[in-house]
């Protein structure tokens, strides 16, 4: 297995993995993982969750802010309290592309700058808010809170097919940077999810020797873009994923378990994950997936969907689930038929190492050389950033590396 990281052709010195997990975990302004997020796009809702007219607060690496969405469906980010009284500005009422203040009137305007103040006389030029790059991209709506210029957007490239989008989100209560290591983690399937045997093959002798040969054939790429991870499956062929900073993955994955979805397109699907901090403690994963289904087929998808999305709001959330479970008050196995039980897996064993996990206590072994690989390659772009150099330019266009669903 490759485990070779590209030599950094600046002047910082790597230092090593254990020098930064305190790092590794922060999102807040000011901290040095904090900064480093802050160079990249984020999601931070989903698009058709969001109408016209409406406002919603959003919580983002540690800071908050309000979202909404124009009457003209524009999208606008801006501060989260108005600077008069300090009350929170989505509750309040937005006025074609503009947000105002429900307390007392104070309305500002796209650019943040205040336009109207009902009760006080003179100008209001010298008040405004701050605003945000805010856009939409496969179902989901990006944000960029950086201090620099905004980076290029899309973060990654559209799906190479053609069919129906679907996107959603799931809460974690825990660090962001915990399930990203999840995903370095191929081996992790064969127990977290032989349950729900979400990722096939079916329970037996085999399951575990399955994914101990796809680790054993795993290569590890660092590219101008991200680091593409590729496996072999039994008979030969491949199986490719993309990292892509700073917490983001490319890959196949299949259906999840709701039996609507079952047998509507490919049993696997092209799939971007990303990990996005609401702070240090817990975070969403927005998930997008193209379904190469036309006409007919993409009506039911599209009406199946719907239903899901109605049996997932009448289940007990996942986060809470999650915690009967960690508090010894249910099991997994009584809950096996959630609609999104694989997310109650990997809320298990991510939840359960810590809110933020002490990688100091670790034993870590031969199944763990993906994050072994990740912390790696973080800790040489914090070495980077602490040293105040630049860190790695990542591209962000690139076209997918071949690779087969598996076959099970």
């Amino acid at each position: 297995m490759s485990e070779t990281l590209t030599a950094p052709d600046r002047k910082a010195r790597s230092r090593p993995p254990q020098d930064f997990y305190q790092a590794f975990a922060e999102t807040a302004p000011g901290t040095l993982g904090g900064k480093y997020l802050r160079q990249f796009w984020h999601p931070i809702a989903v698009s058709n969750e969001l109408a016209p007219g409406r406002a919603k607060p959003i919580r983002l690496m540690s800071e908050n802010f309000t979202l909404y969405r124009g009457e003209t469906g524009n999208l606008h980010l801006t501060e989260f309290h108005c600077p008069h009284r300090r009350t929170q500005l989505s509750v309040g009422y937005v006025e074609g592309d503009a947000i105002r203040c429900l307390y007392h009137g104070w309305k500002f305007g796209a650019d943040g700058a205040c336009v109207e103040r009902p009760a006080e006389p003179g100008s209001h030029a010298h008040v405004h808010i701050k605003t945000y790059g805010v856009k939409e991209f496969l179902g989901l709506i990006f944000a960029y809170t950086g201090d620099g210029p905004e980076p290029a957007f899309p973060p990654f490239p559209a799906f190479e097919e053609d069919g129906v989008v679907i996107a959603e989100e799931q809460f974690f209560e825990c660090n962001h940077f915990q399930s990203w290591e999840n995903d370095w983690d191929i081996y992790h399937a064969a127990w977290t999810h032989k349950m729900g045997e979400l990722h096939g093959p079916t329970s037996g002798p085999g399951r575990s020797e399955f994914f101990a040969s796809l680790m054993r054939s795993t290569v590890y790429e660092e590219t101008d873009f991200g680091v593409v991870r590729t496996m072999s499956f039994p008979d030969g062929a491949p199986f490719s994923s993309v990292f892509i900073m700073p917490a983001a993955i490319r890959l196949m994955i299949p259906t999840f378990n709701e039996l609507s979805r079952r047998g509507i397109g490919p049993s696997f699907r092209d799939t971007y994950l990303v990990h996005c901090p609401v702070d240090d403690f817990v975070h969403k994963t927005f998930i997008t997936q193209i379904i190469p289904v036309f006409g007919e087929d993409a009506k039911t998808l599209i009406a199946h969907d719907i239903e899901v999305k109605k049996l997932r709001a009448q289940a007990t959330d996942p986060a809470e689930v999650g915690r009967s479970i960690l508090s010894g008050r249910s099991s997994l196995a009584d809950h096996v038929s959630h609609p999104v039980f694989v997310i109650i897996e990997d809320t298990a064993a991510q939840v359960s190492q810590g809110v933020i996990v002490d990688r100091s206590k670790e034993m870590l072994g031969t199944s763990d050389n993906g994050v072994i690989y990740l912390r790696r390659l973080m800790a040489r772009e914090l070495s980077q950033l602490d040293a105040g150099l630049p860190t790695k330019d990542w591209k962000t266009q690139w076209k997918r590396p071949a690779f087969a669903a598996p076959k099970f």
